[in-house]
């Protein structure tokens, strides 16, 4: 029964959110993201995109995912109730996340570019790579919620006081003249 239920899970969340759907939302919400303060239609698109990228992922599909990264270092004498723990706390970090970013953040695990996809994930490491995975869409959740435009950066000028100005002048004056004299010597 369980193995039915997740493969239709599986199918079906696979066929409402594919990946090249995730990816070129991804693409758009960042391309967006300059101008969701500013431009109301920019913030609406961006809502809409945000509601399947923001979707969590199914407990079942959840666990059977953390099931399948973890299952190549599983010892054999490990007690059930041990696992049974273990899954808790991978439920627990992972709850709420969307299955599009735990997915990128399994593989990710077990890419080549993990230089450390050869030891066993702990729930910090996939949660802090789901994060990582879903910052476009963090940043587009705080540029809607925001009120008005972007502050622009500002520079920190102060101004020298007469007294500064002429004691960085005669630095200045003393350097280049230190310089001068030992380009002079070179010759």
């Amino acid at each position: 029964m369980m193995n039915n239920e997740l493969t239709r899970l599986t199918q079906s969340q696979a066929m409402a959110h594919t990946a090249e759907t995730v990816a070129s939302d991804l693409e758009r919400l960042t391309l967006l993201l300059p101008s969701l303060r500013e431009c109301p239609k920019a913030k609406d698109e961006a809502r809409q995109m945000l509601a399947p990228l923001t979707t969590p992922a199914h407990p079942v599909w959840l666990m059977a995912r953390v099931a399948a990264l973890l299952s190549p270092y599983f010892e054999k004498d490990t007690p059930q109730a041990v696992r049974e723990i273990e899954a808790e706390d991978w439920a627990h970090e992972l709850r709420g996340k969307p299955q599009w970013a735990v997915e990128k953040a399994v593989r990710w695990w077990k890419s080549a570019d993990n230089p450390q996809r050869r030891k066993r994930p702990l729930e910090g490491d996939i949660a802090a790579r789901v994060r990582f995975e879903m910052m476009a869409v963090r940043a587009a959740q705080i540029n809607i919620n925001a009120n008005g435009p972007a502050p622009a950066p500002q520079e920190r000028v102060v101004p020298l006081t007469p007294e500064e100005r002429a004691e960085r002048s005669q630095s200045l004056q003393e350097v280049m003249a230190h310089i001068e004299a030992k380009v002079r010597e070179e010759k």
